[in-house]
């Protein structure tokens, strides 16, 4: 990576993801009131503690009458957000549009002094949002599949503000305390053996509850990772760079919006389009691997 973008001091998760949620909408053509479903995703802090990003985001939208909640699945959460979404829209007749924003400030929970967290470095901050629209005529979502691995599941924390960490000065960096990755060469061996496998392993099974061959795939848009995992993953599946979009280099790793966000470049940019079918994959801290196919018609 050569650079990443850095929310000011005075810019939180709510109000990018207002801004985001705002311009899928006008894009969608629709009405905030026709929105009957808010599903906000963020792996790192919200604006405050017991606090609703999601219920912040329909009032400054005017999406009244709507239902409005969180989701928290590391970075793993935007594409589970898109999957709860998408299920509920279809158990409801009654309900026709949902908005699912993404929005991240991860950047103040990294403690560039800690050399353990040097993996966390390429963190940063940003919002993306899509309408999920029931009977949508240019695309639709098929089989989500997803693994969590549960062993290394305290590896990886803000060891502050929960019940077991109550806030002090010793512990809080940024707003809330930063991100502590204990036993990083542990954390990496134990990763090395299950987070590749999982990783294509949920791509393929996705896939395969699709109805669809590696061979349909067009393009796989992955949350941002070192290049020589993404290489690795690339590899695994016998797919080229031409078959993805990397933002990491001037965007960094932006949690839960990495999948969207360049979900929404591809479009922009023809790649993602009639007859295309393209792969959202994430994995998350838990850690949580997902995959989702998205067929372009």
């Amino acid at each position: 990576m050569e650079r990443k973008h850095v929310a000011a001091e005075d810019e939180h998760p709510s109000e990018m993801g207002i801004r985001a949620a705002k311009e899928a909408v006008e894009r969608a053509g629709i009405d905030p009131g026709e929105i009957d479903l808010i599903v906000y995703c963020g792996a790192g802090f919200y604006d405050y503690r017991i606090w609703s990003p999601a219920a912040r985001i329909q009032a400054a939208l005017g999406a009244d009458g709507c239902y409005a909640f969180e989701v928290k699945n590391g970075c793993n959460g935007g594409n589970l957000g898109i999957n709860i979404a998408k299920t509920l829209l279809l158990d409801d007749p009654d309900k026709s549009h949902a908005l699912v924003v993404c929005s991240e400030k991860l950047s103040i929970s990294v403690d560039y002094s800690d050399q353990s967290a040097l993996s966390l470095f390429m963190v940063g901050d940003g919002a993306a949002a899509a309408i999920l629209r029931k009977g949508e005529a240019t695309n639709r979502l098929l089989s989500y599949v997803s693994i969590t691995e549960g062993s290394t599941v305290d590896s990886v924390k803000v060891p502050s503000g929960g019940t077991k960490g109550r806030q002090s000065p010793e512990s809080s960096g940024g707003m809330g305390g930063y991100i502590r990755i204990d036993d990083p060469a542990g954390l990496d061996r134990i990763l090395s053996q299950t987070y590749l496998e999982n990783y294509i392993g949920v791509i393929r099974r996705a896939l395969e509850k699709s109805g669809r061959d590696l061979e349909d795939l067009d393009l796989l848009l992955t949350n941002q990772v070192k290049r020589s995992l993404l290489e690795d993953i690339l590899r695994g599946l016998d797919l080229g760079w031409d078959h993805t979009i990397t933002s990491i280099k001037d965007y960094g790793h932006m949690g839960t919006v990495d999948g969207l966000f360049n979900l929404s470049r591809a479009m922009d940019e023809g790649l993602a389009g009639p007859g295309k079918l393209v792969v959202l994959a994430s994995s998350g801290a838990g850690f949580t691997w997902a995959a989702m196919p998205i067929e372009f018609l």
